[in-house]
């Protein structure tokens, strides 16, 4: 229970980087890595409004599911076959920044990914620098509905403080456009990598509705119920 407790802390402390719908259906794998963390896997199961984070062997034991149109993330606890749902705040984003204060330069670089002809891009936000590697025809990016990964501090599947200003000015500034990342490398101001995501995987695929609900035998979460066996005499 207690780990339970934990993921749905960190789960109040996230926020989807873009608040729409992707064109994209299917599964996509990254690995994300840093110089002072270990590397570490996540997966999305992405359909329309709504999107399934997983990262596996995490110690919290669960998973969470982003609606962009109800602005809504479930967070689900399979050890406990439990599961509690919340409201994305107005105000969700973390990064600091406007899309509008991010410059892009596209450079005449390419690279064959995973089949895919991806474009290096330059995105530049006050002294932080991107390396992006787009692709067209995959479809929009819908973030990685976490802080990211990398670079220290917390979250549910590890990522940056919120503190952390330009940390997802990149995801922003791809919101709504036909251009999907395979790979970002972020660069801290003497130019050394702070934050590398590759995509190791991406599959096109038609998703079941169920995977983006939970499942029939979880058992809602109950705050107030907890809060008064956590809390002696509360409710009396």
């Amino acid at each position: 229970m207690k780990s339970f407790l934990r993921l749905l802390i960190a789960g109040a402390l996230l926020a989807p980087a873009a608040l729409l719908a992707a064109s994209f259906e299917g599964r996509v794998s990254y690995k994300l890595t840093s110089p002072r963390e270990k590397a570490m896997e996540m997966h999305q199961a992405i359909k329309g409004e709504k999107m399934r984070i997983e990262k596996p062997g995490a110690k919290e034991g669960g998973s969470m599911i982003l609606d962009t149109k109800k602005k809504e993330m479930i967070m689900l606890m399979d050890s406990e076959k439990m599961y509690m749902t919340m409201q994305i705040p107005d105000d969700g984003d973390v990064s600091g920044g406007r899309a509008d204060e991010v410059k892009i330069e596209k450079t005449n670089v390419t690279e064959k990914i995973l089949g895919y002809t991806a474009t290096k891009y330059i995105a530049t936000h006050d002294t932080t620098k991107s390396e992006m590697w787009l692709a067209e025809g995959i479809g929009t990016f819908m973030g990685m509905g976490n802080n990211s990964g990398g670079g220290g501090g917390g979250g549910l599947f590890g990522g940056r403080k919120k503190t952390d200003g330009g940390a997802k000015s990149w995801e922003k500034a791809l919101a709504g456009k036909d251009l999907f990342p395979l790979r970002v490398v972020e660069l801290d101001k003497a130019g050394k990598e702070r934050f590398r995501m590759e995509v190791t995987a991406i599959k096109k695929e038609s998703l079941p509705d169920s995977l983006f609900t939970p499942p029939a035998d979880y058992q809602k979460f109950d705050m107030g119920g907890m809060m008064k066996g956590l809390i002696p005499g509360l409710g009396r």
